[in-house]
């Protein structure tokens, strides 16, 4: 933990996205490549033991603070967790497959400073070599569902990534600081005082969390900022960051099929949306993350055949719907703890 003077203004919070094989290298690049003094929180759901050793092992060594669940957790339940542990004037959520630029909270906190923006997103790359392609940067001319004067129920939303693909390089005209409509939530700096305005993260939503955030924050009447001198790279999950066995029982049940229905289910209520257009297609490719990232890297292991991308593609058709099961298994079991921590909480608060 960096120390300076007057105590920290920032209070970093890591949560899980979906893996945890790259929380060793995201948490260094967190250390090394910040100056300005703040403290951490590092939320834990249901890690493997080699894992959870290793953070506990981390925050007895570096003095932050490791909260942990015992149970899986959504993101949205790590943010908030995280959150109530935070006093300071600002929380930083960051991801913990995301690897910071060093210099990248400084920007952050410079850009709250000079804009007095509420929350204040950097330029997020994503994959290898790190900070070299755009993953995204906040639009700024995407319509909040209702700023349009269309009624609900019949409501849609075309989502942009804006300059997703390109370089640096390529981008380097549009990368400058300015008010924008959207965050992800690979990582982003709050002001605290906002979840006063605007409540907390919502822990239902798992798909496109992000947006329900954002449009929260804008009905609110609060600014967000992009500021593309702080970078950070998304590790997503490809060749090089693979989706790996000990990653694979929380993948599969952040990406479930009934996750992604509720998280739609209720972006849809919530927002008026109708169901043809944004909705309809987020359900169509509810399935991509497992199917490209567990099901297909399975198949092409197949000795001989794992090569052919008839066997691949076609297999996959056939695979995914025993993944799928297995996933509705591992959604069962967290209602499951769900529901004792809620009862728990409801027999501690009557008593």
């Amino acid at each position: 933990m960096a120390l300076t003077g007057a105590g920290p203004r920032i209070t970093i919070v890591v949560t899980q996205r979906d893996r945890t094989s790259a929380m060793r290298e995201a948490l260094e690049a967190i250390y090394a490549g910040a100056s300005t003094s703040f403290d951490l929180v590092y939320v834990v759901g249901q890690h493997a033991g080699g894992d959870l050793r290793w953070i506990a092992g981390e925050a007895a060594k570096r003095g932050f603070r490791l909260i942990e669940a015992g149970r899986p957790l959504t993101p949205s339940e790590s943010r908030n967790l995280g959150l109530a542990a935070a006093t300071t004037e600002f929380v930083t959520f960051i991801e913990n497959d995301v690897v910071p630029k060093p210099g990248w909270l400084d920007a952050l906190l410079a850009c709250a400073d000079e804009t007095g923006a509420d929350v204040i997103v950097p330029l997020t790359c994503e994959g290898r070599p790190l900070h070299t392609i755009i993953h995204h940067v906040g639009p700024a001319d995407e319509i909040a569902p209702g700023a349009d004067g269309i009624e609900a129920g019949r409501r849609d939303f075309h989502e942009t990534l804006f300059l997703h693909g390109q370089t640096l390089e390529q981008a380097t005209d549009h990368l400058v600081r300015r008010r924008t409509r959207t965050c992800e939530f690979h990582c982003l700096m709050v002001r605290r005082s906002v979840f006063a305005r605007i409540g907390p993260f919502d822990p239902v939503i798992v798909s496109k969390e992000h947006l329900d955030f954002s449009w929260r924050v804008a009905r609110a009447g609060l600014a967000i900022w992009v500021e593309p001198k702080a970078v950070v790279t998304f590790l997503v999950p490809s060749h090089n960051d693979p989706v790996k066995f000990a990653d694979l029982s929380y993948f599969l049940l952040r990406w479930s099929p009934a996750w992604q229905r509720r998280s739609h289910d209720l972006l849809k209520q919530r927002w008026g949306f109708q169901e043809a257009g944004f909705i309809s297609s987020r359900r169509q490719l509810a399935d991509w993350r497992i199917v490209d990232h567990v099901v297909k890297p399975l198949l092409r292991k197949v000795p001989l055949l794992g090569k052919r991308w008839g066997f691949v593609e076609h297999g996959s058709h056939v695979l995914y719907p025993v993944v799928a099961l297995a996933a509705s298994m591992l959604v069962w079991r967290y209602d499951a703890s769900h529901s004792r921590v809620e009862e728990a909480d409801n027999a501690g608060a009557a008593a």
